[in-house]
């Protein structure tokens, strides 16, 4: 806004008018998308519930060995026996040679590293991670459509600040749900028929961004920053 003062004394206002940054309302796909994954979610969770925890043996890079509990260990759990510091520093874990999730709980046996951004394999799922912010913020301030949105060499395109701590949520998804989850974007259909060559895989969300992806991610969007 911008004011005048007139003769008078008075203030006139003037008045300008400005594009919402955010859309008025988000497209429908994406309420369709989130009411989908929250059922799936939810029959997840009751999955993995159902599963009989054991005691599982972690060994750490330096040949330490702790106890731990199927399905309900997680390495950011592990982190935090070792230090606090180390916990709050953790990017992402890697499990048995494959990177993890810092809050996907721990299936049986395993060896555990927990990755830091200046781990190569750190920074790439830190990038990856602010890719799908990115991604957020393009369906809900511009209602666009995403394809494909990977972190490039060295980085990723664009910085964001965002100021509440939204977590990475990985689902597992048959196909079949996959198809009905992006039926509105024929650009993912086309990827899930194309390159999605097994019974199932992984989407995760992101406040109301849902995506295909392997993952893993930060734990939330807070420690992108």
């Amino acid at each position: 806004m911008k004011g005048s003062a007139n003769e008078a004394g008075a203030v006139s206002v003037m008045k300008t008018t400005r594009t919402p940054i955010e859309l008025s309302s988000w497209p429908d796909f994406i309420e369709e998308r989130i009411a989908l994954f929250d059922k799936l979610m939810a029959k997840y969770h009751e999955e993995i519930a159902a599963k009989k925890p054991e005691k599982i043996k972690i060994t750490l890079p330096n040949g330490k060995e702790l106890e731990g509990k199927s399905w309900l260990t997680t390495p950011l759990m592990i982190a935090e026996q070792i230090s606090q510091g180390l916990a709050d520093s953790a990017v992402v874990a890697k499990v048995n040679g494959e990177v993890w999730d810092l809050d996907r709980p721990l299936e049986c046996d395993a060896t555990l590293q927990i990755l830091k951004f200046d781990d190569d394999e750190g920074k790439q799922v830190f990038w990856h991670s602010s890719a799908h912010i990115m991604g957020e913020a393009m369906e809900r301030y511009c209602g666009g459509h995403l394809c494909y949105g990977p972190p490039i060499s060295e980085g990723f395109y664009y910085d964001m600040w965002k100021e509440d701590k939204q977590p990475f949520e990985r689902l597992v998804v048959s196909k079949e749900d996959l198809l009905q989850m992006f039926k509105y974007n024929k650009f993912k259909v086309r990827i899930i028929e194309e390159k999605i060559t097994t019974p199932f895989t992984t989407v995760y969300r992101c406040g109301p961004l849902i995506d295909l992806c392997r993952g893993p991610h930060v734990r939330h969007t807070g420690k992108v920053k």
